[in-house]
């Protein structure tokens, strides 16, 4: 698996008990997860909104080392992401963590249109990971934890499918995704998010579409 870097340092879990400690895998903080996936309904359909998870102040440095070379990152109050999806029992659905001085970087939402064109991706990427994923793919609105290599490789399908128009290159991008290695993902998730790659996302829709007249 790719390094993250040193932007990723660890962090313990709120919490001893084992199960929560594992449930996400070998996360870099302590085995929490590290994304979440929302879906709201609109009157077009569901859409979908992903978010990185982070402590708030490597949200707070990412977003400024962007803001400097002239991109925009939003975060998010972790409860915030999902009060409104999680309906009363919004701590228990939060998996027992506390997220206090956590943040949510938004990696992309995506409308109806490119829901429908990831849905098979996107079902193959958290089929196995902890928590209820029904209500994100099958309709109404909810959200779901997501571990990291989940995580990324959805953020991957994210941000390459976001500004493609015709379907049959979204349909082309996801199946791209989808047989990537965990490694080409996280190759990938950095290249589109870096500062210093802004071409990132453009290289990535060349490779998985280029191919299509």
């Amino acid at each position: 698996m790719a390094s993250r870097g040193s932007e990723f340092e660890t962090s313990p879990a709120e919490g001893t008990e084992e199960d929560r400690l594992v449930r996400y895998g070998t996360s870099m903080f302590g085995g929490r997860p590290t994304f979440t996936l929302v879906r709201r309904e609109t009157d077009g359909g569901g859409e979908w909104t992903l978010h990185e998870l982070l402590p708030r102040e490597q949200a707070e440095a990412r977003r400024d080392r962007l803001e400097r070379d002239g991109r925009s990152l939003s975060i998010t109050p972790v409860e915030d992401l999902v009060s409104d999806v999680a309906g009363d029992d919004l701590l228990s659905k939060l998996d027992g963590w506390t997220w206090d001085e956590w943040a949510g970087a938004k990696v992309a939402r995506l409308d109806p249109t490119r829901v429908r064109a990831l849905q098979d991706v996107v079902r193959e990427a958290i089929e196995g990971t902890p928590g209820d994923s029904s209500e994100v793919l099958t309709g109404g609105a909810g959200f779901v934890f997501l571990p990291e290599t989940a995580g990324v490789r959805l953020a991957v399908a994210f941000r390459g499918v976001k500004p493609i128009q015709r379907i049959d290159r979204m349909r082309s991008l996801a199946r791209g995704v989808a047989r990537m290695s965990d490694e080409e993902c996280y190759y990938w998730y950095a290249k589109c998010r870096s500062p210093s790659s802004p071409n990132g996302e453009k290289a990535l829709r060349v490779l998985l579409t280029d191919h299509i007249e």
